[in-house]
């Protein structure tokens, strides 16, 4: 058994529950230990010195100190422990200062340790009533020689010198033991501090950055909300409408007209509202692929399919050149990429203008470029592009909406599938963007 352990053994659970308890029950045990150690060797000096009373006092107080420490196992007031350790320490000095000699004795300057001992293990405020106490008992002495009154020498005079010699070194070192604990006790109580203000200074960043992503989060629902609720309402208006107009048309072609326009309204509403929901499983991380062997080309061309009629309502052409070239990789997002990039193509393109599509590859790379005839893009809202809920100075040209989440769930996809994707600014007006995959 350790010392640390021997002291927790005097220590009642309860300490345990509240740290500076424990650390000021722990210091009082150290003290009455080491202290009890220390009057256990002024034994054998009082017998040296055929000193009867000292004996008597420092069995006293070896036993006193131990009991002292063994009342921690109880729920005794640790004020009231600690006060009954000066207590019996200051009994002793006042008794053996008293038989040998008073102000004389070479006891009298450990008068000065019982005030040290109460702020020690006590508190404060005790050890100022400690030291009012032991100033009274030191000028007490001093009016009793000024009164000429012969104190008891109980030691042998004839070793006095040997006696000055072993007893007053002795109060350096009880002081300085004690303060030792004191600091070591201290010590660790500051690194301890230290530590736990290190942890709440982490925690408090990471309280901070959980904070940040929470109001994110918080300003991204609110924006989807206002999205829907904006973008949904015209589509849902003319679905209205319309649907009321189609009632009283009798006409065969132009009720296939009016269906026709129903569903175009519905499909730009049904994809606003997986664009929403795409955007979200990304956020939860819920994404799953299955790689297989595609065509670059089969797959933008199966995009072109969906994209062809909101294209030839504004005579816009569509393009593909390049060759083909071989990935693996998940075929429901990437034919999602380019929906989305061709898309947003032929909404920024003015009438009559081409979106063009051109595929390159090399050994280990296929790139697809995706260029309109639109206004572009604004050299500094390039920075913008792909994040998430971005509204730039270019608008649609035939009144399409734009919810601001096309290009970032483009940049997720591309780079959950193991690609990049990037703007190109050229030379001709309009806008150009790559995506790069590696080839299979």
């Amino acid at each position: 058994m350790n010392f640390a352990s021997l002291v927790d053994f005097f220590i009642h659970p309860s300490y345990h529950e509240d740290e500076l308890s424990l650390r000021k029950a722990r210091l009082f045990v150290r003290a009455t230990l080491l202290t009890s150690l220390f009057s256990n060797s002024y034994i054998w000096f009082s017998v040296l010195f055929e000193f009867q009373l000292g004996i008597y006092l420092m069995i006293f107080n070896v036993l006193g100190f131990v009991l002292l420490a063994l009342l921690v196992r109880t729920r005794t007031p640790i004020l009231l422990i600690t006060n009954l350790y000066v207590l019996v320490g200051a009994v002793a000095v006042v008794a053996l200062t008293y038989y040998s000699g008073g102000i004389w004795s070479a006891i009298y300057p450990w008068i000065i340790s019982i005030p040290v001992l109460a702020l020690l293990v006590v508190n404060r405020n005790f050890g100022i009533a400690w030291g009012i106490l032991s100033f009274l008992v030191m000028v007490w002495f001093g009016w009793l020689e000024i009164q000429g009154e012969q104190l008891p020498l109980q030691y042998n005079t004839d070793m006095k010198a040997e006696w000055f010699v072993s007893v007053l070194p002795g109060l350096l070192l009880i002081i300085l033991v004690i303060s030792v604990v004191f600091e070591s006790t201290q010590t660790n109580a500051l690194k301890s501090l230290q530590k736990q203000n290190q942890q709440l200074a982490e925690q408090k960043e990471t309280i901070s950055d959980q904070s940040k992503r929470l109001e994110k989060l918080i300003d991204d629902k609110d924006h989807i909300i206002r999205i829907l609720a904006h973008d949904l309402k015209n589509p849902l208006a003319n679905i209205t409408t319309i649907s009321n107009i189609l009632k009283e048309e009798k006409e065969l072609d132009q009720q296939r007209k009016f269906i026709a326009m129903i569903e175009k309204v519905s499909a730009q509403a049904q994809g606003l509202v997986n664009n929403v929901l795409d955007m979200a499983t990304m956020e939860q991380g819920a994404i799953r692929l299955k790689a297989e062997m595609l065509s670059v080309k089969t797959v933008v061309n199966q995009a072109l399919d969906l994209l062809r009629e909101p294209a030839k309502q504004k005579n816009i052409n569509l393009f593909v050149h390049g060759v083909d070239a071989m990935v693996n990789t998940d075929q429901t997002y990437l034919q999602l990429i380019f929906e989305n990039l061709v898309s947003n193509a032929v909404k920024f393109t003015p009438q009559g203008k081409n979106v063009t599509i051109n595929i390159s590859a090399d050994q280990d790379k296929v790139r697809v470029k995706i260029m309109d005839e639109g206004p572009g893009v604004l050299p500094e809202e390039e920075n913008q592009l792909f994040e998430k809920f971005a509204k730039l100075s270019a608008r649609p040209t035939g009144e399409e909406s734009s919810s601001g989440l096309g290009l970032s769930l483009v940049k997720r996809y591309v780079e959950e599938i193991g690609g990049k994707v990037w703007f190109e600014r050229g030379d001709a007006k309009g806008a150009t963007f790559v995506v790069e995959l590696p080839t299979a």
